[in-house]
């Protein structure tokens, strides 16, 4: 009897000791230890370069993340020229007005969206006679430059730059007058016409044109007072007026959105610059004096976003989920692209940038305030979830969180630069991190 209760005894303990075991292993199993924050250097795409513009006529490349300058071109810069990073974030493009003529300077970070390549940066022994351009924006792949010499249009397809032969020249499409064109995701270019009867060297409609500089679609009941500042998401193509949003989309429809109070043609206060991003359904407009409105192309709406006349910049992230609103006191206010939605608001410490428009500062003629307002930042920029900005120093980049604006990373550079550019590109799983500091 007492051996029997002993082995029933032992076999309890056992059947306990498993049970505790398979408890331990479930829960083990089911609610792992969290991980520790990944930071920066885990977070930021692998295939973001930072373009750094020096007065001595040289551009350098540098991985963020490791801090290291990767290649270094120096060569003959051209003054009063313009850099616009390209759709895929390969080129920094040179629009060079005065001397009717556009280069590319290659990062060499070929972007294949889910991986890339990299290569030796050059500038590309490739010039483009261009009759005066002025106005570049940027559709994935296709570049175009609206040429205010003889309201013609340049059309790059990117994807082409690489070879020696592809040497692109201007479309006719209108008559001279300061304009701007966009490509859209069914082959046409949205571009803006002037009313011949006017004598104004801005426009008053917009047409649908191909890639033979033919018009293909037109709306003579939408005509404006003056048109300025444009952006297309590929379905829209959306262009700011004195009386309103103007309208193209790949229905070959052409159409306006009334302004709303507040803004119009005789004070000044109409929307003048469009911000729109390839994966972001509504656009942004910019009042000069009243501030940024975020318009709805599918209900044909515009509502207030922000009031005020201290707008320095305004631009999106590289993935297009963060609108990026830049001060006059340099405050920085992130939104949520999508909706609008304010996310923060800091400031942040920057060098000085000449070019920067300020809202109150005072233009001989109302087209000088107007491309202005156009010019690109120069001395910060964001790539899918970070701010990059140049210190006042000129030798020290900073780099933050967009979700909170916390300083995350930094950078010493060898010696001050003028100008700071984010190239290369954001893969799938960086730039819409969500993590706990």
């Amino acid at each position: 009897k007492s051996k029997t209760i002993n082995t029933m005894k032992n076999l309890c303990l056992s059947l306990i000791l498993l049970s505790l075991a398979w408890f331990t292993f479930s829960c083990s199993d089911d609610d792992p230890m969290p991980d520790e924050a990944e930071s920066y250097a885990d977070l930021e795409s692998e295939w973001i370069r930072l373009a750094v513009v020096t007065g001595n006529n040289q551009i350098s490349i540098m991985n963020p993340i490791s801090g290291e300058t990767t290649f270094e071109v120096s060569s003959s810069l051209t003054e009063g020229a313009r850099y616009y990073p390209s759709g895929t974030g390969r080129y920094l493009v040179s629009v060079e007005r005065s001397q009717n003529q556009v280069r590319f300077f290659d990062s060499g970070i070929e972007n294949h969206e889910d991986h890339g390549h990299e290569y030796q940066a050059l500038w590309l022994d490739r010039t483009l006679s261009s009759p005066t351009p002025t106005h570049f924006s940027a559709l994935w792949e296709d570049i175009v430059i609206f040429n205010d010499g003889d309201g013609s249009i340049l059309h790059i397809e990117e994807r082409r730059l690489e070879f020696d032969g592809y040497s692109p020249t201007p479309i006719a499409v209108a008559d001279q007058h300061h304009g701007a064109a966009v490509k859209m995701d069914h082959g046409l270019f949205a571009v803006t016409f002037r009313d011949q009867a006017l004598d104004d060297v801005l426009p008053q409609m917009i047409k649908l044109v191909d890639d033979q500089g033919q018009i293909q679609a037109e709306n003579n009941e939408v005509q404006v007072g003056r048109i300025h500042g444009n952006a297309s998401n590929g379905e829209y193509a959306a262009f700011g007026s004195t009386d309103g949003i103007l309208l193209a989309n790949t229905s070959n429809e052409i159409s306006l959105i009334p302004n709303i109070e507040g803004l119009n043609a005789e004070s000044g206060n109409w929307i003048g610059t469009l911000r729109g991003h390839d994966d972001v359904d509504v656009f942004y407009g910019w009042a000069r004096s009243l501030g940024i409105y975020l318009i709805d192309p599918v209900a044909g709406t515009m509502t207030s976003l922000y009031a005020g006349d201290d707008v320095k910049s305004l631009f999106f992230s590289q993935k297009g989920e963060y609108l990026i609103l830049h001060k006059t006191n340099d405050d920085i206010i992130v939104y949520d692209a999508h909706d609008g939605d304010k996310m923060t608001e800091a400031p942040v410490s920057l060098a000085h940038d000449a070019n920067a428009y300020n809202a109150r500062k005072g233009y001989k003629t109302e087209v000088e305030a107007l491309r202005a307002m156009n010019e690109p930042e120069r001395v910060l920029g964001v790539s899918g979830g970070f701010l990059y900005t140049l210190e006042p120093t000129g030798d020290q980049v900073k780099i933050f969180d967009l979700h909170d604006m916390e300083e995350v990373h930094s950078m010493q550079l060898d010696s001050p630069v003028d100008n700071l550019f984010i190239m290369g590109f954001v893969t799938d799983g960086h730039g819409d991190h969500d993590h706990d500091h």
